[in-house]
């Protein structure tokens, strides 16, 4: 159920529509280094290949659906999924890695939210580390230390992304850490927005943005994707023969 969830959400905001492929559009092109990998390059040559007469149908390709993980490409975004985590019984925070063949362009999504991948790894790592450094600190009142002074998040219907800094919350004893991201503005705007990822969302995101665990995700996939792909290109090639 928790990865119907997390699947639902990334289907209904990078459908097999043309549309929805705008919602990447960042300007923030660093890359960690996940296009490289020679599975995922093939992948980007494939689709790339299947797209060049710019056409406007769009295709979802689901991975191997009897693993836990099931990557899956629609459009021309390679989407990882990271399996819900959960803090309490309402708590669910879905996430998952988007790859975009077209804009080269590596991104998180983050309960419909969008970030820059290297920028939310490293916010990631970060806290993670000062949850590691301060295991045995006991905080007797609730303090906040700067984190990260900005991180830009895009929005549902709104490719302009919004600014963001984080601080980390350290409370109750050795037990309570959270990290809150503030979105930048004046003090007295009630619109302004507050995200809050608990401890144990932090420790789960930083283990699903690792190298090991996507690299492992797509390999675990690939031949499966690669055969819907090549199905439909097949398809295509049998119905140009047709129409000659």
């Amino acid at each position: 159920m928790k990865k119907i969830i997390l699947f639902l959400v990334l289907i209904q905001l990078l459908g097999c529509n043309s549309s929805n492929e705008n919602k990447t559009n960042v300007t923030n092109q660093k890359e960690s280094g996940i296009f490289s990998s020679q599975q995922v390059k093939k992948l980007e040559a494939k689709v790339q290949e299947l797209y060049k007469d710019e056409k406007e149908v769009r295709y979802k390709f689901n991975g191997d659906l009897t693993k836990e993980v099931v990557p899956y490409i629609s459009g021309k975004n390679l989407i990882i999924p990271i399996s819900p985590s959960k803090v309490q019984d309402s708590d669910y925070l879905s996430i998952g890695v988007i790859l975009d063949f077209e804009k080269k362009v590596e991104l998180v999504i983050l309960d419909s939210l969008m970030i820059d991948f290297l920028d939310f790894k490293n916010l990631i790592e970060k806290a993670d580390e000062w949850i590691v450094k301060t295991n045995s600190f006991d905080a007797k009142n609730t303090l906040e230390v700067p984190l990260v002074d900005k991180i830009n998040i895009i929005f549902p219907q709104n490719e302009k992304p919004r600014e963001f800094k984080a601080v980390m919350l350290f409370a109750q004893g050795t037990r309570e850490r959270e990290v809150l991201l503030r979105e930048i503005g004046e003090k007295n705007n009630k619109d302004l927005i507050n995200i809050s990822l608990k401890k144990e969302h932090i420790v789960h995101i930083k283990e699903g943005l690792s190298p090991l665990y996507i690299a492992g995700a797509i390999d675990q996939s690939y031949f499966t994707i690669e055969e819907e792909i090549e199905s439909v290109k097949n398809q295509y090639e049998e119905l140009n023969l047709l129409l000659k």
